[in-house]
């Protein structure tokens, strides 16, 4: 048996897809009764398969200066799906899709593209254990080869098939591992949001550490029985976990109105008429079930607008623009997108994807301690590893093996 590739997911795939094409026999072993189910839900099942606008700052990782080291360009990931037969959709933001906006398309494709080029799959097989040499212990038996390629991604989205089975085998043959977190996940507030839980709304949240501004995100503003969810709470929440874990106080300050200044705002809730009580006017501009936080936060009782300082009206533009937020937690990894943490990467050779560990075994994806931005950055580094270990495959060496 020439070479094992464990977890059908995104990268394992399309690396057995590529190493197939050089003429090297491969057998991929996938613990669950279909392949790449991560990769289906990705994108609302859209399948966010890349981003056109990669850059270094997208990625994160115990070891940013190394990052760049991983990483291909956009054009490269653009002709590998065009050669395989799967053609991109572009957003103007960057977010890049196939064009049938639908992700079991491409897991369709990519199982298809694998067992016609003659890949073995082996599925609801489930590996329990790994020794050097390497033999692969699984519910169905013992596998061996001399070749070993790690692709079982991590724990985040667990139902979807996550998992940190292999980050135990890595770390048992010597590896370094980085404590993993839930990134791009849901937070858990202080405060009691059950009152306004499914409003949701446009924001800019700006997250602060012990007083100190650390991120700023723009986008939807979902307030559920827990706390905040929402696409600007994912991108925020990106190393939040770690955070509380050292204990730093970490707040978000949530503007309501960021295309409004404080003047422009003021003059908005004073044409609101002044006949009406203040929580009713509001309903104009604010979804009704969040104004009692507002006026709450304002210390103000249900007056007439024309009954209001310029003091009270300053508190609560204040708190439109400056809404406090203390959050306390974060939820499961089973609700995170991904995980940050992971396999060091002063533990793989960058160029071939090959353990500085271990001679003839590879990491690919999710296992690695890399993690991206929401918008393709995930995808895209799990199909910039595969391709990466396959330029650089020693196909001519191992079939002397």
């Amino acid at each position: 048996m020439k070479t094992i590739i464990v977890g059908a997911g995104a990268s394992g795939l399309l690396a057995s897809i590529l190493l197939s094409k050089k003429g090297e026999e491969i057998t991929l072993l996938e613990k669950e009764k279909k392949v790449a189910k991560k990769l289906r839900a990705t994108g609302n099942g859209r399948c966010n398969i890349t981003n056109f606008n990669i850059s270094v700052s997208n990625f994160h990782s115990n070891n940013l200066d190394l990052i760049k080291n991983f990483i291909l360009p956009y054009d490269t990931i653009e002709k590998l799906f065009l050669e395989i037969g799967i053609p991109f959709k572009k957003k103007d933001d960057g977010r890049v899709f196939p064009i049938s906006e639908e992700a079991n398309s491409v897991a369709d494709i990519l199982e298809y593209e694998a067992q016609r080029l003659g890949v073995k799959i082996i599925k609801e097989c489930e590996v329990l254990n790994i020794k050097q040499g390497f033999v692969i212990s699984t519910n169905q038996g013992d596998f061996r080869s001399k070749k070993l390629i790690l692709a079982t991604g991590h724990k985040a989205g667990f139902r979807l098939g996550g998992s940190d089975k292999g980050i135990g085998f890595a770390e048992n043959l010597g590896h370094k591992v980085y404590k993993a977190y839930p990134s791009l996940v849901q937070l858990i507030t202080a405060e009691d949001f059950t009152k306004c839980s499914g409003v949701k709304l446009k924001a800019k949240l700006s997250l602060f550490s012990n007083r100190e501004l650390i991120n700023q995100k723009s986008g939807d503003l979902l307030f559920t029985n827990y706390g905040i969810s929402g696409l600007s709470v994912l991108d925020i929440s990106i190393g939040v976990a770690k955070r509380l874990e050292e204990y730093q106080y970490l707040e978000i300050y949530v503007d309501f109105f960021e295309n409004y200044s404080k003047e422009q705002l003021t003059k908005l809730i004073l044409s609101l008429k002044s006949e009406k009580s203040i929580d009713i006017a509001l309903r104009a501009i604010l979804p009704s079930k969040l104004i009692a936080f507002i006026l709450q936060k304002s210390g103000i009782d249900k007056k007439f607008i024309s009954e209001l300082s310029r003091k009270e009206i300053n508190k609560i533009v204040y708190n439109l623009k400056h809404f406090k937020i203390e959050i306390v937690g974060t939820k499961e990894f089973k609700n995170g997108e991904v995980v940050s943490g992971g396999i060091s990467l002063n533990d793989i050779d960058c160029e071939t994807m090959e353990s500085k560990k271990v001679k003839g075994l590879y990491f690919l994806g999710e296992m690695i301690d890399i993690d991206g931005d929401r918008g393709g950055y995930n995808l895209h580094f799990a199909w910039s590893s595969a391709l990466k270990m396959v330029n650089k495959f020693d196909i001519i060496q191992q079939k002397k093996d």
